[in-house]
Parts: C-alpha cells; sequence; structure tokens
C-alpha cells in the first residue's frame, strides 16, 4: 500500500504544490454565522476569543424515519446492504491539498482534521504521507482520465461501472481506494481473475450480527473543478469532501432533510455539514467496521436523536 500512497502523492504534486501538515491556524469552531465561519476561514485572527454554543435541533416536523432511512440508502455506495458493510477509515488519516494557496490549504486541513477527529478517527503527525487529497484542477474530469492513464494500476479493483462514473461530467469528482480486512484486521487479497482466487483462513465465529471482513478506506483522491468551487466556501468545500471522502457516498438529489452533498446543485446549500451528514457519519464511525450497511443505515435515525438531546443540554447549560 505504500507504492500506492506515493502514487497518489506524485498525482498531486504533479497538479501544484501539495500542503498535507496540519496547520497552525487559530480553531474556527466558534465561529456562529456562516459569513463569520467564512470570515474565520479566510482570517483566523476574528475568530471569537470567547466560545459560542451553537443550538440546533434534530430531526425537522415532519419528517419520519422512514424518509430519514431512504435519503441515508440513497446515499450510500454499497451492495447488498444485509451482507456487506459500509466502508471508512481505520488508519490513521492525513489530508492534502494541491491547487490553493498554502493558507488556504491550510485552513481547510484543520477544518478536515476537526471534522474526522470528533468521528474518533486517528491522526497522523506532522509529514505524514497524505492518504486523503483534495485536488482542485481546471478540469477534473480530464485530470481523472489522465490519471487512469497514467496510473492505471489504481483502478485495477474498479469495474467498467465505477470507472464511467468516475469520468462522468459534473463539478466533483471523488477516487477512493479500499481493501477488506478480516474482522481482526488482516489484510484479504482481492481477485486479480477469475482463476485465482484469493483465500485467507482465520479464527471467526458464525454470527448475524456482524460481517466476516470489513471494508477499509486507505485512500482517496477528492477533484474539484476550480471553477464550479468559485464562491464556495472553504468550510463548504472542506465539509463536501468529507462527505464524499470518510464515506463512500454520492451526490444527493433531493432529500427530506439538507445535506452538504447538494453543494453544487442548490442554489442556496448548507454552510457546513448538516444534521444529516453529522448523523449519518456518527452512524457509521459508531462501534464495530464489520456491522452490515443496513445496521449503519437504520442507526442514522438514533444518531438524530441523540443529537437532539445533546442540543436540549447545550440550550438548558446556555440558560
Amino acid at each position: 500500500m505504500c507504492k500506492y500512497l506515493s502514487d497518489l502523492r506524485l498525482v498531486a504534486v504533479l497538479a501544484g504544490a501539495l500542503v498535507c501538515a496540519p496547520a497552525n491556524a487559530q480553531d474556527v469552531s466558534s465561529a456562529t454565522e456562516a459569513d463569520d465561519v467564512e470570515e474565520a476561514l479566510r482570517d483566523p485572527s476574528r475568530v471569537p476569543d470567547s466560545d459560542v454554543i451553537i443550538v440546533e435541533g434534530g430531526r425537522p416536523e415532519g419528517v419520519t424515519r422512514s424518509e430519514v432511512q431512504r435519503q441515508a440508502r440513497s446515499i450510500a455506495v454499497t451492495g447488498n446492504v444485509y451482507d456487506q458493510p459500509l466502508a471508512r477509515f481505520e488508519d490513521r488519516l492525513c489530508p492534502g491539498i494541491s491547487g490553493l494557496a498554502v493558507e488556504q490549504a491550510s485552513l481547510m486541513i484543520d477544518r478536515i482534521r476537526d471534522n474526522a477527529y470528533d468521528l474518533g478517527i486517528r491522526l497522523q503527525d506532522d509529514g505524514c504521507e497524505a492518504n486523503f487529497i483534495i485536488m482542485f484542477t481546471p478540469d477534473s474530469q480530464q485530470a481523472m482520465r489522465d490519471m487512469m492513464e497514467r496510473q492505471y494500476w489504481l483502478f485495477e479493483f474498479h469495474d467498467a461501472g465505477a470507472k464511467r462514473e468516475l469520468l462522468e461530467p459534473g463539478p466533483a469528482r471523488v477516487w477512493t481506494w479500499t481493501q477488506p480486512h478480516t474482522r481482526d484486521g488482516m489484510p484479504v487479497p482481492q481477485a486479480r481473475n477469475r482463476v485465482d482466487v484469493p483465500t485467507l483462513s482465520s479464527w471467526m465465529a458464525h454470527s448475524k450480527i456482524y460481517t466476516a471482513v470489513r471494508h477499509d478506506i486507505t485512500s482517496v483522491i477528492v477533484m474539484f473543478d476550480t471553477e464550479a468551487a468559485r464562491g464556495k466556501s472553504l468550510i463548504q468545500l472542506a465539509d463536501y469532501a468529507v462527505m464524499r471522502g470518510l464515506a463512500q457516498t454520492r451526490p444527493s438529489e433531493e432529500g427530506a432533510m439538507d445535506s452538504i452533498l447538494t453543494l453544487f446543485d442548490d442554489e442556496a446549500p448548507p454552510q457546513r455539514l448538516t444534521l444529516f451528514d453529522r448523523a449519518y457519519l456518527r452512524s457509521l464511525y459508531e462501534w464495530l467496521p464489520n456491522l452490515p450497511a443496513i445496521t449503519k443505515l437504520t442507526g442514522v435515525n438514533r444518531q438524530l436523536r441523540i443529537l437532539d438531546e445533546e442540543a436540549d443540554e447545550r440550550a438548558a447549560a446556555q440558560q
């Protein structure tokens, strides 16, 4: 896998300077309004000294549990939701950004690392090899096509449908490398043909609760068209990348709840990760990584209820 990480770093370096070290900018989490957040990202000195409590509710009135679950299912990239787990990061995360000025890239990295920390994802230290790369390029479609031609081995386990999806017109595209592991973290070889089927022996008790394998996200590249990203705040772009990269998701169509995944579709998109987004990510990264996808998807409703309770507690503490 070190070879692949080096290749990813090379791809980003060829596109522009790669910034992957944690930034020294001040924390922007205390900015409350959208304009304040954007201004804080551009000028960290304007972040208020005192912490401001953000009070948010849970599921909006009129939105049913079934609607939430359908929306979660619609954005999840998975096969059989009853037999396969959702992919997520298990290794330490090291975000890197190519195509932005160092100051802006560092602020986006701070935001990504803060989100990852909140989800319990372990983080790498300074000088790490980037495994979560965001690229800003004039033409992401062409950049992905060039990547497929020059680093073709990175796509050896992507089927024809996945490759076509990566080249579909759009303002952003996401390449994800996943590696199956056993319940205990041993890598499972992937088939390169239909003759030499990989096998792995390990101890495994039969269970209807969890699966025999988990799917680890080991590397991600999120490509943005520079023109499409114009007018979007750094926090919007960082949160969009988090929702697409820390979880294998697809752009969202109209759903019962707002989502940052509509960043390039709505005239007035969300300014950051929404309640639905946070509940989805929380459910994904809660408990075991080898639970069936359906367990994680139904858990979004539970996380919305928890977020509602946390909002009530914050509101009570503020009074």
